[in-house]
């Protein structure tokens, strides 16, 4: 019989992260959501504000068991303030993951929900590793919001920088938990709005007609955390995986390659 696990999940309040909790839950794993509210899945929940060190730690410090699987769920669309998005989908989530990564139990596995807003993350590589590069939470925010002057584009950069400094850290790790992201497309929940209005119609319409004319479901994103998290994917460490049925690389081979 498959021992029961010990899952944290942030943003598991609602849409992927609400997914990803339930999915671990049918597992008859057991499950902590960090959050600044509790969902209706059946998980025990700490209050956890990931734009606040403090409060990560002492979240931290209330998980008095070994973790054995981390779902960085949590994020904040671009209609954010540049500070906010930096702070919850980047510098907050590595403060997490760094704290509580060397308390996991070998064998585990960090599984963070990027973008393909971070597709591009390699042009823009200077840019994202000053922000990996960044000492600290506080001196990370403070750079990418001199940098970035609006939340698209922090939105963007967040995501780029996740991608990147995850690939860094499964080498840091290595040998004791895997560190893997996910990047969906547009998913059907409660933020898509948001992301309709910071990103576009013009933007995100054609990135649905090329994935067979819908948007994803929490349920299909929340399958390859699974995945990711589980013994069947051993061998990949330090790698996105991108789950949007082909939209953005069609996306891009159509603007050299025209079919």
């Amino acid at each position: 019989m498959t021992r029961s696990r010990t899952v944290v999940v942030t943003g598991g309040a609602s849409g992927i992260g609400d997914a990803v909790v339930r999915r671990f839950a049918a597992q008859g794993d057991e499950i902590f959501v960090l959050d600044r509210k509790p969902g209706s899945a059946p998980a025990q929940y700490i209050e956890t504000d990931l734009n606040d060190c403090s409060s990560i730690d002492a979240a931290v410090e209330a998980l008095r068991r070994p973790v054995d699987v981390l779902c960085n769920v949590a994020g904040v669309s671009g209609t954010s303030p540049v500070p906010l998005v930096l702070g919850v989908n980047f510098f907050g989530l590595r403060h997490l993951t760094d704290r509580l990564a060397p308390r996991m139990n070998a064998g585990g596995a960090v599984v963070s929900v990027a973008s393909t807003a971070g597709w591009y993350w390699r042009d823009h590589l200077e840019e994202v590793t000053r922000l990996v590069q960044a000492p600290t939470f506080e001196a990370g925010v403070r750079a990418g919001t001199e940098a970035l002057t609006n939340g698209k584009d922090a939105y963007t950069r967040s995501k780029e920088a996740l991608i990147v400094w995850t690939s860094y850290a499964a080498q840091r790790y290595r040998g004791h938990v895997r560190l893997n992201t996910v990047s969906p497309g547009p998913v059907e929940t409660p933020l898509l709005p948001e992301f309709y209005d910071s990103m576009g119609h013009e933007e995100l319409d054609p990135l649905t007609e090329l994935a067979g004319g819908r948007n994803g479901c929490p349920e299909e994103i929340a399958s390859v955390v699974g995945f990711l998290a589980g013994p069947e994917s051993s061998w990949i460490n330090g790698t996105d995986v991108v789950v949007d049925a082909g939209a953005e690389m069609a996306f891009e081979l159509g603007q050299s390659l025209p079919v």
